[in-house]
């Protein structure tokens, strides 16, 4: 659903106190990106409980579901087409800026440091990617490398399979899987893992993805790609700063 479409929609059914808020943020979207509910109930002369109840309304199951998904569907709209000018580079800068400073929202202060902690305290760490996201494996694979963290990368289904077989409690598996394909062994060598006493660490951009219940942590970030109606964008470059996300908060806090 569309959250812009479904609080015009729903403006005859909220309180005063709702109607504040809702009104606001149709009139100037722009206030939701990056928000806290509090920071929005001050700029909308609401309050914090008011927000969640016009969220709820709305159908989400509070503020930061309804603010994910209202600020996506402003970017979803705002995307170049391919017949764009060369002026819209600007707005592409844009697009890709505003779905990077959406990362923290998706993932958690305390996500970052409990996966850099699990980085540094590794007895082994392996790295899984497959296609276009073992590059971003890589990437996080030389970049860890650099920071004097050993670890080893592969996109191979059979040397997925035997460190499943190997890797036991204190080695750590982070899986990088956008929309959860890729290795179709990827469930059934998670499994193996965890029961091994393996952290399983995996890195997507779809929530409902198959893979979820196999990991032991799951860091979902925004999914640019999906929601751009034409596919223009590419989700490695936003991994690609999830990875320097995680990399600084390793070097800040554990080096």
């Amino acid at each position: 659903m569309n959250p812009i479409d479904e609080l015009r929609r729903a403006l005859p059914t909220l309180t005063k106190s709702e109607l504040k808020a809702a009104e606001r943020i149709l009139n100037d979207p722009n206030i939701m990106l990056g928000s806290s509910i509090t920071n929005l109930a001050k700029l909308t002369g609401s309050s914090n409980s008011a927000i969640i109840r016009m969220c709820q309304k709305l159908g989400y199951d509070g503020f930061a579901e309804f603010r994910f998904s209202f600020n996506r569907a402003m970017m979803a709209a705002e995307s170049p087409s391919v017949e764009a000018d060369h002026d819209d580079s600007n707005r592409l800068v844009d697009t890709y800026a505003r779905y990077m400073h959406l990362i923290p929202q998706c993932v958690s202060k305390e996500q970052f440091d409990a996966l850099a902690e699990a980085i540094v305290q590794a007895r082994r760490l392996v790295i899984w990617g497959s296609n276009r996201t073992f590059q971003s494996a890589m990437q996080l694979s030389h970049r860890l490398t650099r920071l004097g963290i050993f670890n080893k990368p592969t996109d191979d289904a059979i040397v997925m399979s035997d460190d499943a077989a190997i890797l036991e409690s204190g080695d750590v598996c982070i899986v990088l899987s956008m929309q959860g394909r890729g290795n179709c062994m990827y469930g059934e060598d998670m499994d193996v893992m965890r029961v091994r006493g393996v952290d399983v660490h995996l890195v997507t951009m779809d929530g409902r993805s198959s893979l979820v219940p196999h990991a032991s942590e799951v860091y979902v970030l925004p999914w640019i790609s999906h929601d751009d109606s034409i596919n223009f964008y590419e989700d490695q470059v936003i991994v690609y700063m999830f990875i320097e996300m995680l990399l600084l908060n390793i070097s800040r806090n554990f080096s």
